[in-house]
């Protein structure tokens, strides 16, 4: 099993429970795909993205039932790692193995 993971606000992952489904963000629709995180880009992803008045959430994804519809992106120099995408129209709930919410401190760092 690979574990990657996903930042999103509380707002969608509860709409997530509701449908089965974690959906597409704008950039996902921009590059066809999810686009999901290493351990090493969590922090970098939850404040670029989100502010703590979203209630961002870090999922944690057990990827094995898409594993071959990841494409490992090569790392960027703003980016330093490899980021993966997921050719999937969404992630199944079932597939979220934990949900944490995210410190809004380290979104204002």
């Amino acid at each position: 099993m690979q574990t990657l993971y996903r930042v999103l606000t509380l707002a969608t992952w509860e709409t997530a429970q509701e449908s089965g489904i974690v959906p597409r963000c704008g950039n996902d629709h921009k590059e066809d795909g999810v686009h999901l995180n290493l351990p090493e880009a969590i922090d970098y992803t939850a404040k670029r993205y989100f502010t703590p008045a979203e209630n961002p959430v870090l999922l944690e994804i057990d990827t094995s039932s898409f594993a071959e519809l990841i494409e490992w992106r090569s790392p960027l120099p703003h980016e330093p790692w490899r980021r993966p995408l997921a050719r999937i129209e969404g992630i199944r709930v079932e597939s979220v193995q934990s949900v944490e919410r995210i410190n809004p401190k380290k979104l204002n760092n």
